[in-house]
């Protein structure tokens, strides 16, 4: 199983072509200022573990290439800026993750409709990263059926 299907999402789970780590999690990425400090904690609490697999990445010498999927309800999607978004996953992953967010040579983020479950809060957040390479590109992979983004 991989960790697309590991939490039962619903969504389509786009990934970095040849990812070093995937972290997939149903997350709602809110970026108003009352409530984003608590989303950097929930997503610190939820990848914690994740986070410590990649201690290699803190050295701050190394550059990465990042790619983040969030998956929100349409109404709340077209209210949300990609650098909003971007600030709030950062700030979450800095100094656990990674060292710095500087070492972040190249980002894709990308806003998609979470798909609707009744009953259910469908919002989620990919994300998935490998090493920093001038040769290949960013290309999204969607984990369940193998397609191309």
């Amino acid at each position: 199983m991989n960790k697309c299907t590991a939490k039962a999402n619903t969504n389509e789970c786009l990934t970095l072509e040849d990812s070093e780590g995937i972290f997939v999690d149903l997350v709602t990425v809110k970026t108003k200022s009352e409530t984003k400090k608590e989303v950097i904690k929930e997503i610190q609490s939820s990848q914690g573990s994740w986070m410590e697999k990649f201690p290699h990445l803190r050295d701050t010498d190394k550059k990465i290439d990042l790619a983040i999927v969030v998956y929100r309800q349409v109404r709340y999607l077209k209210l949300q800026d990609v650098d909003n978004i971007a600030k709030v996953v950062l700030d979450a992953l800095k100094g656990r993750l990674f060292g710095d967010d500087s070492q972040i040579v190249r980002l894709l983020l990308v806003k998609k409709e979470a798909e609707l479950l009744a009953g259910y809060d469908t919002n989620s957040l990919v994300i998935s990263f490998r090493i920093h390479d001038p040769e290949r590109d960013m290309i999204l992979i969607n984990e369940k059926n193998n397609v191309m983004w």
